[in-house]
């Protein structure tokens, strides 16, 4: 009797010790023991104790597999702003698509040359961007008013594993431009003010940037453009960067300051074009042109900007430089620059992040009982293309905006642009004038 008890409490013992399970059958089976006598009272109590603890740690074991599998395994679904962003619970992996359609309508007053009354996407475009392993970023963004690799906007690696520091490869913007740094999403007009004929545009290349609260700086090394390629041709190459400073930076009060320059060799090319259409896309006329410049070297681009936010106003300026290297014929300059001034008649404020401005949040919603955000402007801007023996012409443009954000996503956008003061080209002494509607769902 006393052997086959040792035996029965030598088999729970291990049972217990190799906690192999727990729970009412053991309790039931250590009970039935202790009824018959098999195992005295103080047995009893220990043998109780010990399932009962050995359930805890297996409880407890369990839950902290269970956390540590839906960590690396559950995600989160997202939708914002109509947008769709999948990320996992543990902040590795993040993936979101989101996208633009602008529609645009445009009637021209005609004076001279025709300008074709007219509608058209402006753009239309889907994007992937995320990030991946905490440090590494992509965003691949493809619009399709474009056919094949013409339809190729951003397409980019970056990594982010140091504090403020971002290193980026791929093609996308050059550094350049407070205008062209704003997303056309969030432009305060249709379209950008006449020196964007100096724009740089998207390049292949790797860029090295810092951005802080009150100022950030970048600078790159670019290569041609996805949609400039010439496979007979040396490409030509650049150096561009830029800085800004923002002594204030509040949620609705901001003072910008910016100074920037792109320098392009053009290699074999040996030649460059500025032209631009009076701050519209629909009518196919460039007001100014220079038409191609053969003999060129290079070029250089430098620029200032200037911008404030005090509540609801808003003003922006920018200065824009050019100086042409020829081989021939002597070296040519050209300039131009703009100033624009806003106010949101709802209150609201312009947004400003990083060196650049985003979008704009209603205090009420259309659709929840409230009006949107309305927003009036007015823009000065001009150009001068004409140096030595170019003669592009040089144009002034005055343009009052009126903006309406009914959602976050939602823009509805009417412009009238007047031109006045064409000198040179062939719209010499012409003075167009254009109405342009857009519609714009950003996601």
């Amino acid at each position: 009797m006393i052997i086959r008890k040792k035996i029965l409490l030598g088999a729970l013992v291990g049972i217990l010790s190799g906690q192999t399970q727990a729970g009412s059958e053991i309790e039931t089976l250590i009970r039935m023991l202790h009824d018959n006598g098999t195992v005295d009272d103080a047995q009893f109590e220990r043998l109780m104790d010990e399932v009962r603890g050995g359930a805890k740690k297996i409880e407890s074991n369990a839950k902290g597999m269970n956390a540590q599998k839906d960590k690396s395994t559950d995600v989160k679904l997202i939708i914002n702003k109509g947008g769709i962003q999948v990320k996992t619970s543990d902040g590795e992996f993040d993936t979101k698509i989101g996208g633009r359609v602008q529609m645009d309508a445009a009637w021209h007053d005609e004076d001279g040359s025709e300008m074709g009354n007219g509608t058209e996407f402006r753009r239309a475009r889907l994007y992937l961007q995320g990030k991946m392993f905490h440090d590494w970023g992509y965003k691949l963004q493809y619009d399709f008013t474009g056919t094949g690799r013409g339809g190729i906007r951003d397409a980019f690696l970056t990594y982010n594993g140091f504090d403020h520091i971002e290193f980026k490869a791929g093609n996308f913007k050059d550094p350049y431009m407070l205008q062209e740094q704003t997303s056309s999403k969030y432009i305060t007009f249709t379209e950008r003010a006449l020196v964007d004929a100096f724009a740089s545009g998207r390049h292949l290349g790797v860029m090295t940037s810092a951005k802080y609260k009150n100022w950030t700086a970048a600078v790159g090394l670019f290569g041609r453009g996805v949609n400039t390629a010439s496979k007979s041709k040396d490409e030509g190459w650049g150096v561009a960067g830029r800085a800004t400073y923002a002594p204030i930076n509040e949620k609705t009060r901001v003072i910008h300051l910016g100074v920037a320059g792109d320098y392009r060799n053009t290699g074999d090319t040996e030649s460059v074009r500025f032209k631009q259409q009076p701050e519209t896309h629909i009518s196919g006329v460039n007001i100014v042109d220079t038409g191609k410049i053969a003999g060129v070297d290079n070029y250089l681009h430098l620029g200032a900007e200037l911008a404030f936010v005090e509540g609801p106003l808003s003003a922006q300026a920018e200065y824009v430089w050019t100086t042409i290297e020829r081989n021939v014929e002597g070296d040519i300059d050209f300039n131009g620059w703009y100033v624009q001034t806003a106010y949101f008649l709802t209150g609201e404020s312009r947004r400003y992040k990083k060196g650049k401005f985003s979008g704009v949040s209603p205090k009420s919603v259309v659709g929840r009982g409230g009006i949107g955000a309305w927003q009036l402007a007015a823009r000065y801007s001009t150009i001068d293309l004409n140096d030595g023996n170019i003669h592009g012409g040089d144009a002034e443009n005055m343009t009052i905006g009126l903006n309406w954000f009914p959602t976050s996503t939602l823009r509805f956008s009417g412009s009238y642009v007047k031109t006045f003061n064409i000198n040179g080209g062939v719209h010499d002494n012409e003075e167009p004038g254009l109405f342009q509607i857009r519609g714009q769902w950003a996601f």
